[in-house]
């Protein structure tokens, strides 16, 4: 049941922004044989040093996007959240019955449903529940080196999996019980780590998260690292969850499930980016802790049982075939017909500085590939500070806007239809609206030479 919901959690139509720009990095890869380590895409920061963090992902989706299209990439991520939901599925393990068992886990999916995107902190996701499962004592603490490896080379959240040991570790000691498990782990985890600075970029991976987390100025202003405003099903979830695991934990007092819940409770409260992080961490505790109910329990495998996942495996079936059936991806949120537009009328991006939002930054780069055609795109941490404040600046409306348009020789303006800045730039007589869709508007400063008709 678990694994079919999964499959259709993981199959949806591509849409994700920030996975827009690691597929358009993986075509790159691919097709240069290297690396990029200067900006590829932008006017603003082209040439600028870039460390490309997540570059294996990027193969592995450039690679999955080769051997089978669009298809082939829902494939890679649906088979993602299945091993996510599998791990949560064995993490959950000491619980006893059945039934609460799979509450916890369809909790916790709830949790992930609206939160799981096709980014690489899926993959980040599943070896941090490696390294769960290892503090639990249900994997070798020698397969932490190559997760470690691995864990560098796809995403930046590899810091999580040393916090985690060391934050159960302290717990034990607390508890009086034995660390050598824990220990093993960590020397296991630190090793991994290190070995992941063998790579094509270098030892530079393991600072990016410490220079990333140094952007503050900017990451103050992106939603997913603020605080979560618990306004959608997903995070609501997660409360329910937190909730849940506080109840247990005065069920079942202990100091490595309670420094667990606070220091990873808290990081969650703190940047919405952490909720399904702490999702995850939380089952083992949990599990000890929830109560028996029902006369089903997880150890036993009842004749029913062959029945029932023939059944959940011809579900699960059905679900990828229903899905596979749709779009492979759902580009409705980004400036599509407004890009075509500019087409149309003879445009060149190549030639024309056109403004627009992070979100249609990466949408241009991976319709187009390399090029300075982007203004600005979510890579917060390549772009120089006085361009992501020039992007705030346009982004608020604020009053350097003018400013900021002349500086770069903006003459084309691609921006969300509603939003501030178009219903400045419409109201302000030195720019006119030349398309305009339920979406997104596109204006241009008057007088500019513009396409094959000329002027603005």
């Amino acid at each position: 049941m678990l694994v079919a919901a999964g499959v259709a959690v993981g199959l949806r139509p591509l849409s994700d922004n920030s996975f827009l720009t690691h597929l358009a990095t993986g075509r790159l890869i691919l097709e240069r044989g290297s690396i990029p380590t200067a900006d590829p895409y932008t006017f603003t920061a082209h040439g600028e040093p870039w460390v490309v963090q997540s570059w294996l992902a990027s193969v592995l989706y450039g690679t999955a996007e080769a051997m089978a299209g669009g298809t082939g990439l829902r494939l890679l991520t649906g088979a993602l959240v299945v091993a996510v939901m599998l791990l949560a599925w064995r993490l959950l393990r000491p619980a006893s019955s059945l039934v609460v068992r799979l509450g916890v886990g369809v909790l916790f999916l709830a949790v992930g449903a609206g939160l799981w995107a096709e980014r690489p902190l899926l993959l980040g996701l599943l070896a941090l529940g490696a390294v769960v499962l290892v503090g639990e004592g249900g994997l070798d603490p020698r397969w932490l080196v190559p997760i470690g490896w691995v864990w560098v080379n796809v995403h930046g959240s590899f810091p999580l999996g040393v916090a985690y040991l060391a934050v159960v570790l302290a717990g034990r000691w607390l508890d009086g019980e034995g660390r050598a498990l824990e220990w093993r782990a960590l020397k296991w985890m630190v090793l991994g780590l290190l070995a992941g600075a063998l790579n094509p970029v270098g030892p530079r991976l393991l600072v990016f998260p410490i220079e990333l987390l140094g952007r503050q100025d900017v990451l103050s202003n992106v939603i997913e690292w603020r605080s979560p405003t618990f306004d959608d099903l997903s995070q609501r979830a997660f409360l329910l969850q937190l909730a849940l695991a506080v109840v247990l934990l005065v069920r079942r007092p202990s100091h490595r499930r309670a420094l667990v819940l606070a220091v990873f409770g808290a990081a969650a409260l703190l940047g919405a980016r952490n909720l399904v992080v702490a999702s995850l961490v939380l089952l083992p505790g949990m599990a000890e802790s929830l109560p028996s109910v029902g006369a089903l329990r997880s150890s036993e495998r009842a004749r029913p049982a062959l029945l029932l996942g023939a059944c959940g495996a011809a579900a699960a079936l059905l679900v990828m075939l229903f899905r596979l059936g749709e779009a492979d991806f759902d580009l409705r949120s980004y400036p599509a017909d407004a890009v075509g537009y500019l087409q149309e009328i003879g445009v060149d991006l190549d030639d024309e500085h056109v403004a627009a939002p992070d979100t249609a930054g990466n949408f241009v780069e991976v319709t187009f590939g390399a090029g300075e055609r982007v203004f600005y795109d979510d890579r917060f941490d390549m772009f120089p500070e006085e361009v992501s404040a020039d992007h705030l600046s346009l982004v608020q409306s604020g009053p350097p806007v003018d400013e900021v348009l002349e500086r770069y020789d903006i003459d084309v303006v691609v921006w969300g239809r509603t939003a501030a800045l178009t219903q400045r730039l419409l109201a302000d007589p030195a720019w006119r609206l030349l398309y305009s869709d339920p979406g997104w508007s596109v204006l241009c400063r008057r007088g500019a030479a513009l396409g094959d008709d000329g002027r603005c």
